[in-house]
């Protein structure tokens, strides 16, 4: 199995504002909890549940220097664990520093982009201007970007945002080449691929799991499987906000073919990986 969004940091929020600053993602995220996990943890979680590969994803940053320090521990864990899988942040604001970073990071292994968060991260998906070169190095590596969604209905929670359904549809038409991953059942915009021109520009789009357990009922698994196929769908926890666990018990009347697709195949496909 691999687990396609998982999020690690070398050490508790506090300690890295204290060092780097203020960020708004531990403003918005840990408000209750500033409790974070570094690698070690990830990995003992993964051989309790026979997971095979971790992707490490960063948050939406709004500090580039703990933006480089999180892509920095990220390739620093994958290069020393062949378990963890690395993307790295960018944040589009910064200009070239943000593609130099990216750059940078794609040169030492990093393997997609993200996880991108609109509503924190204050960015315009609409806008092609900022977007542009950054999807173009993306393009030419390669490489897909993750985003987070927000479900325009619904309770609150920290973290959830208010990253629109029109908004992400709008990034989707204006980098249709770009393989794209929607984190969280991308806020619900699988359900409207019933729509023709929706599915028109969403061959290269893909959702994945995180979360589940918190926003949806286990019946999404097989409606979603039917709405746009399993190919389209990726296993991810957001751990450790979530442990793997919860998700992987409400797949259990999902197809053994299905179920390879969404905890294996799919991803192994999406980033070119043995």
């Amino acid at each position: 199995m691999i687990d396609f969004h998982t999020h690690i940091l070398p050490n508790q929020a506090d300690k890295i504002i204290k060092d780097f600053g203020n960020e708004e993602v531990f403003d918005e995220m840990f408000k209750k909890n500033k409790v974070t996990i570094d690698y070690s943890v990830l990995l003992k979680n993964m051989a309790d549940l026979n997971i095979k590969k971790s992707i490490v994803m960063g948050y939406g940053w709004t500090n580039f220097d703990i933006l480089k320090m999180s892509n920095a521990y990220n390739l620093k864990c994958s290069k020393e664990n062949s378990e963890i899988i690395s993307f790295c942040s960018v944040n589009p604001k910064f200009g070239n520093k943000s593609n130099e970073e990216l750059e940078k990071c794609i040169s030492m292994g990093a393997k997609g982009i993200g996880e991108i968060h609109p509503s924190v991260q204050k960015i315009d998906m609409s806008n092609y201007e900022i977007w542009k070169d950054t999807m173009q190095i993306a393009f030419s590596s390669d490489l897909p970007i993750a985003i987070h969604c927000s479900e325009p209905v619904g309770h609150d929670y920290p973290g959830k945002g208010d990253t629109g359904l029109k908004e992400i549809y709008n990034f989707i038409k204006l980098f249709p080449r770009n393989k794209i991953v929607l984190s969280h059942w991308g806020g619900g915009l699988l359900f409207y691929e019933l729509m023709k021109e929706v599915k028109s520009i969403t061959k290269n789009v893909y959702y994945d799991t995180a979360a589940t357990s918190y926003l949806y009922e286990k019946d999404i698994f097989e409606i979603s499987i039917k709405l746009i196929g399993s190919e389209k769908i990726l296993f991810g926890s957001d751990f450790p906000i979530l442990n793997p666990s919860k998700i992987l018990n409400e797949m259990k009347k999902v197809s053994d073919s299905d179920l390879e697709k969404i905890t294996f195949t799919n991803a192994k496909y999406l980033l070119g990986i043995n």
